[in-house]
């Protein structure tokens, strides 16, 4: 999936499937005095989910498992 935010318009950023959510896995176009942080990439990935009703199965995915 193909996503542009508009904190930085120049940059499309692609997402791809994992289970039942999606993750940020690439992007083109980056813009050198607007490079995304850690922190942006999170953002990113929770509002796609959010976005396409897969909230619950991100928020478990293993990463946030102890």
């Amino acid at each position: 999936m193909k996503c542009i935010f508009d904190e930085f318009p120049h940059t499309v950023f692609i997402f791809r499937k994992v289970k039942d959510y999606y993750f940020l896995f690439s992007m083109s176009g980056l813009d050198k005095h607007a490079v995304p942080t850690k922190k942006d990439y999170v953002r990113m990935e929770y509002l796609l989910n959010k976005e396409l009703c897969l909230l619950d199965a991100y928020r478990q995915r293993s990463v946030f498992k102890c």
